[in-house]
């Protein structure tokens, strides 16, 4: 297996450089009133940035100045060139930085919102078939045809919403029954 020697993303003002890189990784961000997430993946290393808060695996980082650079190099962390020392994160930070109100993502050519969200998102795209997959939720487009967990819900018409929202399903606002 090759490893990637590095991983980068934009975590809002944020360049995020994660060493050695993975490929796998997954990213999110949500943003709601004042309050933004943003999160990636790479291999073992998950970096959350939470209202400017910077926390890599469980460990808390501290305060991020807009634009800081973020490396994470082999569990170092530094920050606009300066390496931090981390501190653990308690049980109930971890829970309350999980707790995603919802999770985002273009799919398709399509706006799908997934609520409660999840800390774990990924997406996947095979043949034609794109898939984000939020927590235990997985929503599917495939040629225009919306599936969520398994279940067909129908045609899609260019610049339809899907919101999932507790196992219900909205599109463009109106609640769809799964087809039968």
């Amino acid at each position: 297996v090759k490893m990637n020697e590095q991983n980068e993303t934009k975590m809002g003002s944020h360049h995020v450089v994660i060493k050695p890189g993975s490929t796998a990784t997954s990213s999110s961000s949500s943003t709601g009133g004042e309050t933004s997430t943003y999160q990636y993946s790479s291999g073992d290393v998950s970096v959350t940035i939470q209202d400017e808060k910077l926390s890599v695996n469980n460990m808390q980082y501290g305060k991020l100045k807009t634009g800081d650079s973020v490396l994470i190099d082999n569990g170092k962390v530094f920050v606009a060139g300066q390496k931090r020392q981390g501190t653990p994160m308690s049980d109930q930070e971890i829970q309350t930085s999980a707790s995603v109100a919802e999770s985002t993502k273009e799919l398709a050519g399509y706006n799908v919102t997934v609520r409660p969200g999840a800390s774990l998102t990924s997406t996947t795209q095979v043949l034609g078939d794109y898939t984000f997959t939020v927590g235990n939720t997985k929503v599917s487009i495939k040629k225009d045809e919306l599936f969520v967990n398994g279940t067909s819900y129908g045609e899609l018409k260019v610049g339809d919403t899907i919101l999932v929202e507790n196992k219900k399903v909205t599109v463009s606002g109106k609640i769809r029954a799964p087809k039968q």
